[in-house]
């Protein structure tokens, strides 16, 4: 059913309150918002393409705008994500979207690696939001960026307000096994499910780096990750990233 049809239809349904009975406002808006639920129904079937086209064709609202950052979040296009998200949150700040869309312009930033964009808005809702449903979700960021810059303290001090506030959140699974993780950087050059290939790469690079292998368990598999070093300093771990990749390997620092 196209946007016309949809347009009609509610205007008939408005007339219609007066006649009959039981009929409510509730009912015409909700027929008026099908289109944006069909868009949904695309998106959680991965025909992102179409959902894409059927909410563009919408009234670009707080809640088409939140969708179609939404949408191009989740295809990786993050630039266009943003231009929908800044939108949303420049123009609908009393929006119940708001705080989501904030959080979620927020994320673009951090799926990118631009963690000098993702923390100060992070910290933003924090300061803003203390009883927010998003609070969780936003210390673990801050957690996660924390370690990647070497903050450790910080690292610490988010997933210990993490577990006093919201020890039944999902966020602190997440964060605790952060907290498992040492305070260190590490360059991974290779992760194998046989044991044999990480051995051979570990031999090959003995002779010139301070090479280990960690062993991640799974419940089904064990993977066998290749790491180099063990820096508390991030400049140095990037030194030694920069050495590695000229090298032809697949270098990726850690964590």
């Amino acid at each position: 059913m196209n946007k016309n049809i949809f347009k009609i239809s509610f205007v008939f349904c408005l007339l219609a309150l007066s006649v009959v009975e039981g009929l409510s406002l509730a009912v015409c808006l909700s027929l008026y918002a099908a289109p944006l639920d069909e868009a949904y129904k695309d998106y959680l079937d991965n025909d992102y393409e179409e959902a894409l086209q059927k909410a563009k064709a919408l009234k670009q609202n707080d809640e088409v705008l939140y969708f179609l950052g939404l949408v191009y979040t989740k295809i990786g296009n993050y630039p266009q994500a943003r231009e929908y998200l800044i939108r949303l949150t420049d123009n609908y700040r009393r929006s119940k979207l708001y705080e989501q869309g904030m959080v979620k312009l927020a994320d673009t930033y951090l799926l990118e690696g631009d963690l000098s964009r993702a923390r100060p808005l992070y910290e933003s809702i924090e300061k803003k939001s203390t009883a927010s449903n998003y609070l969780p979700l936003v210390y673990l960021r801050l957690s996660q960026i924390a370690a990647k810059e070497g903050r450790w303290e910080d690292k610490k001090r988010y997933i210990n307000l993490l577990k006093e506030k919201y020890p039944l959140s999902n966020e602190l699974m997440l964060a605790d096994t952060l907290k498992e993780q040492e305070d260190f950087f590490a360059i991974q050059v290779g992760a194998f499910s046989n044991s044999k290939n990480a051995i051979n790469l570990k031999n090959e690079l003995d002779e010139k780096y301070d090479v280990y292998i960690l062993e991640d368990k799974n419940e089904n598999y064990v993977l066998y990750k290749v790491r180099v070093g063990k820096f508390k300093d991030r400049k140095e771990a990037e030194k030694m990233w920069g050495r590695l990749v000229k090298q032809g390997y697949p270098a990726k620092i850690f964590p």
